[in-house]
């Protein structure tokens, strides 16, 4: 079963990670900073195994563009036709989903102007569990939602131009989570509801009142288990 086979090839990982002093215990499950990626063209999916999405919606470009704006290569992702939801989607290596334990997801964002941005975290193969949703609006407010609370709040902002970085933790066992802008926490313990599927999937995209043509960049697309995590979590 697949299961058995991630878990072996997991405490391989985990064992080469530990093998010399310092090792850095954590799991990858997700590595995309982009800098071995063609520039000036459309990103391949050939999946987190080479730091790249899954799927990319027609509609939406996924540049790979040169140091500059960062100071490592970076993804523009821009709306350029259509009017509907569309996203880039990344997954855990081997379809990986997390249901147990903890999972941390970070990323690196720049707008180059206030427009609509979506992040999305979803469960593998499909994106019907709204594990968070995170909307960066045209006022520079940012609100999130999840299935816990499809409503929402608002409880940040951001500037064009400015560095964000985030980082996502997810403690599946108490089905919570924290959001964490340049270090500190702009949401604690909110509580995404879902108990039947795990998280395996960051979405990033525009939907009907996004701007085509409107530019944001992504770097350092990551997400690891901490801990050595090597439970039965996984589906």
């Amino acid at each position: 079963m697949r299961v058995f086979r991630l878990l072996a090839a997991l405490l391989a990982l985990a064992l080469t990670s530990t093998a010399g002093a310092g090792a850095d215990p954590d799991i990858v499950l997700l590595s995309a900073p982009f800098n071995d990626r063609p520039f000036n063209t459309q990103i391949g999916t050939g999946g987190a195994v080479v730091g790249e999405p899954v799927a990319i919606t027609m509609g939406l470009q996924a540049f790979v563009v040169p140091a500059g704006l960062f100071p490592s290569p970076s993804l523009r992702i821009t709306p350029v036709s259509g009017s509907g939801a569309r996203t880039l989607r990344f997954e855990f290596l081997d379809s990986v989903e997390v249901a147990a334990g903890e999972v941390r997801i970070g990323f690196v964002m720049k707008a180059a102007q206030l427009d609509r941005f979506l992040i999305y975290v979803r469960e593998q193969g499909s994106a019907a569990k709204n594990f968070m949703s995170l909307v960066f609006l045209a006022d520079g407010s940012i609100a999130v939602s999840d299935e816990g609370d499809p409503s929402g709040a608002v409880i940040g902002s951001y500037a064009a131009g400015a560095n964000l970085i985030f980082e996502l933790r997810f403690r599946m066992d108490s089905a919570a989570y924290d959001i964490y802008l340049n270090g500190t926490a702009i949401a604690r313990n909110r509580t995404h509801a879902i108990v039947d599927r795990g998280v395996g999937a960051l979405l990033f995209g525009a939907d009907s009142t996004s701007t085509n043509g409107a530019n944001w960049f992504i770097e350092d697309v990551r997400a690891y288990l901490p801990d050595q995590f090597l439970g039965n979590g996984f589906e």
